[in-house]
């Protein structure tokens, strides 16, 4: 983000940059979506606006809160600057297991305050759907453009670890088969996957991160390495200070809270 300036004309400049940051990232989000629902918790309470360009995802999250399957349920999981995660139980929710993605990227990315489908990985989930039952938001952390940098190559060299493993997934008889029987080959195999995976990346590579992502992570924080991975389907209008407060909870070495923090109601506004 740029430094603040004494002098006049660039101090505008900045106001100027800073507002269309608040705007690319703020009011372009709350304008695709008007329906809006209410989270109580233990904490506090927080409202959500969901998207209307993300409608399978939207009416999915409605049928949910009418049924009530997100009533009385815990926080599940919560990762430090990061996310809080919670959602309903399968036997629960009146809805599909899954949702095909909805993922408007680089439209909405995840900067502090979205509210994006939890998901299966990759090497198992290759279409990226989501999940129907649990959510989360971002809570995140600030980050430095060098930061961001540094993030980038980092991520495309796990782009291309998942691109690997999903390879090995989808030759698993025949690399079991060849451990076994000749080495020799199931390592030229592991070879080939390598290559095809680094190839494959490099067609496709991740879309750098734009000014606006650099900016809002600046100011505001968020999860970059999520970006494009997930379908974003709303953000938090309200009460962004009880989700950061719940994601100050402490965990244990699975990222469940030491303590009880839940949802009391869940209802549309």
């Amino acid at each position: 983000m740029k430094k603040l300036c004494v002098w006049s004309v660039m101090g505008a400049a900045m106001l100027c940059g800073i507002m269309a940051v608040m705007t690319s990232c703020s009011s372009k989000d709350k304008g695709a979506g008007g329906t809006e629902v209410l989270i109580e918790t233990s904490e506090g309470d927080i409202v959500v606006r969901l998207y209307d360009d993300t409608p399978q995802h939207r009416d999915n999250f409605i049928r949910n809160v009418e049924a009530h399957a997100y009533d009385n349920r815990p926080f599940n999981r919560i990762v430090p600057e990061m996310v809080i995660q919670a959602g309903a139980d399968e036997e629960l929710a009146g809805a599909e297991k899954t949702l095909p993605a909805e993922i408007h990227y680089p439209r909405y990315f995840h900067r502090q305050g979205v509210l994006a489908a939890a998901r299966e990985p990759d090497s198992i989930n290759p279409e990226r759907r989501s999940s129907a039952l649990q959510w989360y938001i971002v809570t995140g952390k600030k980050y430095t453009s060098a930061e961001l940098s540094e993030l980038q190559a980092l991520l495309y060299e796990g782009k291309v670890a998942a691109r690997f493993e999903q390879l090995q997934h989808d030759n698993a008889e025949e690399l079991s088969t060849l451990k076994v029987t000749n080495h020799a080959a199931h390592q030229d195999l592991l070879n080939r996957l390598q290559v095809e995976a680094e190839e494959d990346l490099a067609k496709n590579p991740p879309r750098p991160f734009s000014d606006v992502q650099r900016q809002a992570y600046a100011r505001l924080g968020g999860a970059p390495h999520l970006d494009g991975d997930y379908t974003i389907f709303g953000e938090v209008v309200e009460g962004m200070p009880v989700a950061l407060r719940i994601g100050r909870t402490p965990v244990d070495a699975k990222e469940r809270p030491r303590r009880n923090v839940f949802i009391k109601r869940v209802t549309i506004k």
